[in-house]
């Protein structure tokens, strides 16, 4: 984990909360965004053996400019997904800080299936 952030702004330009069985979707993004250099914190990709997942996630919510929350029926029933939903949301109201970006992943998962199954129906018409 990166140092406090300076005065003149955040450790991270992101940071990237999600449940454990949604990593396939937070590394795509993680990836992304860095590759376009963002600075970013992958919660489950991150955090270093031995050190306070508790007071790591607090640390790092503090020194983020955006927290992006993943959203999915996975996250939705997880307790610790919830804790850290609800830290977020209270550094935001309370601290004015971080800004937090909601994003839906199911409805990603039924869309791009969706479009999956369309695209060979639509291909074997174009043969007929």
């Amino acid at each position: 984990m990166s140092s406090a952030p300076s005065r003149r702004g955040f450790t991270y330009d992101f940071s990237i909360w999600y449940c454990p069985k949604d990593d396939h979707i937070a590394s795509r993004i993680s990836e992304r965004l860095k590759k376009e250099g963002f600075r970013g914190y992958a919660e489950h990709q991150d955090q270093v053996a031995g050190t306070s997942v508790v007071l790591t996630a607090i640390k790092v919510i503090e020194a983020s400019r955006v927290a992006i929350l993943l959203l999915s029926a996975n996250s939705l029933g997880d307790p610790w997904c919830q804790r850290v939903s609800q830290w977020n949301l209270y550094h935001i109201i309370h601290r004015h800080g971080t800004k937090m970006i909601p994003v839906l992943v199911d409805s990603l998962r039924i869309s791009r299936s969706a479009a999956s199954k369309a695209r060979p129906a639509a291909s074997s018409k174009a043969k007929s």
